[in-house]
């Protein structure tokens, strides 16, 4: 039973649907199959009743309900929703007009608009809410208008009347509470699925991250075991400073993956983290302090990675270049909010930049650093301030 009411909701359901359209076409079923019961109901009590002013309009109603489930199929929910809601909307005109104002047929319009606020009430599909909306706000005035000048006034018996309006009630008020429950129903089944696809997601890309970080771990460990067997001390510091280069990467990577999100990163421990580890390649050459005044920011991935890459050229310009004899090395890194955006901000209290590094700009370094800046959509200067200063707004 359960399966062949699954099959039925389905119907029509396309593999390339998104998980919001899958919900929208089985709740669009639910809600047409409920309709033909209402229909039957409707039959069953006109013919029991002997009652047969009101049954054809309730056999055209089912007809064209059974042809929606396949609009479903061949065209889509779009085409589905708006023969559903139209025709629904026109027979209420003259259901309403012909039993009158006493049999409380207007009820039919609150399960209705509920439904259709939930099948429609998303940014992708609003103008078509919106178009709906407004047909039945123009049914709604002709069926005011036709009251008032009673339009189609049958003049039913009080027992005939009684017996619509008690009927009305009682199936306007159940069809309400079963549209409801289907569209929680399926808002709940919804919801399922998509914190399981996220989840699945979520793994994936963490199995990604710990896969990167390890490969980045690799290429660094040969980097490090090519320096320690280089003769050349020329060699050795190109190694080392491409084994820092990829560890400044492969550090976004942990970090990211050791954090409970994995689209950011607090970006202040990253930059206290391969701080340290620069200083430590370097060894106990001459004395240094460094000073943090860092903010709590988080940045993602795209901007992160060049930010690191940023940072290892000017701590590791600091500690080959800043260091004059006799004085101890310091260092200045500031990351803070500045007027809406990201300030960073390296300072070192060396001899500055000579006046030729700002003609040519020809290292590796600085033309990585440039090129970085440019990537972040930021905007970068060099300047001596007691020392060497670099800034990157972004």
């Amino acid at each position: 039973m359960k399966n062949s009411i699954n099959r039925l909701v389905n119907f029509g359901v396309k593999a390339t649907y998104l998980p919001w359209e899958i919900y929208l076409t089985r709740k669009l079923n639910a809600i047409v199959f409920l309709s033909m019961v209402n229909m039957i109901f409707g039959i069953v009590f006109f013919v029991s009743t002997g009652y047969s002013t009101f049954l054809m309009e309730c056999i055209l109603s089912l007809i064209i309900l059974t042809f929606i489930p396949l609009l479903n199929y061949y065209k889509n929910y779009v085409w589905a929703s708006y023969v559903f809601f139209c025709s629904a909307f026109l027979f209420f005109i003259p259901f309403n007009l012909k039993m009158g104002l006493e049999s409380y047929m207007i009820l039919f319009y609150f399960p209705v608009i509920i439904s259709l606020v939930q099948l429609l009430g998303r940014k992708e599909t609003w103008k078509h809410l919106l178009i709906i909306s407004i047909f039945c706000f123009l049914t709604v005035v002709i069926i005011a208008i036709g009251y008032k000048d009673g339009f189609w006034d049958l003049k039913l018996s009080k027992t005939i009347s009684s017996n619509l309006s008690i009927f009305n009630i009682i199936v306007s008020f159940s069809s309400t509470i079963a549209f409801a429950l289907i569209m929680v129903i399926e808002s709940i089944a919804q919801d399922t699925l998509i914190k399981k696809m996220l989840h699945e997601k979520e793994i994936l890309l963490a199995e990604v991250f710990h896969r990167v970080k390890n490969n980045m771990n690799i290429v660094t460990s040969l980097l490090n075991l090519k320096k320690i067997t280089s003769q050349s001390q020329e060699t050795k510091d190109a190694l080392e400073e491409c084994r820092n280069r990829v560890f400044s990467m492969a550090l976004v990577y942990q970090n990211i993956f050791n954090n409970d999100s994995l689209i950011g990163l607090n970006f202040k421990n990253y930059i206290i983290n391969l701080v340290d580890e620069i200083a430590n390649s370097f060894g106990s050459k001459g004395s240094y302090e460094i000073n943090y005044d860092l903010e709590e920011i988080q940045l993602d991935l795209s901007t992160s990675i060049p930010c690191g890459l940023i940072i290892n050229e000017l701590i590791t310009n600091s500690f080959k270049y800043a260091q004059v004899p006799g004085q101890k090395l310091s260092i200045d890194i500031v990351l803070k909010h500045v007027d809406n955006k990201i300030m960073l901000k390296v300072h070192d209290n060396g001899p500055g930049i000579s006046d030729n590094f700002f003609q040519e700009k020809t290292t590796l370094g600085m033309e990585l650093i440039e090129s970085l800046s440019e990537q972040v959509n930021g905007k970068s200067q060099f300047k001596n301030e007691n020392g060497a200063s670099f800034e990157l707004f972004f």
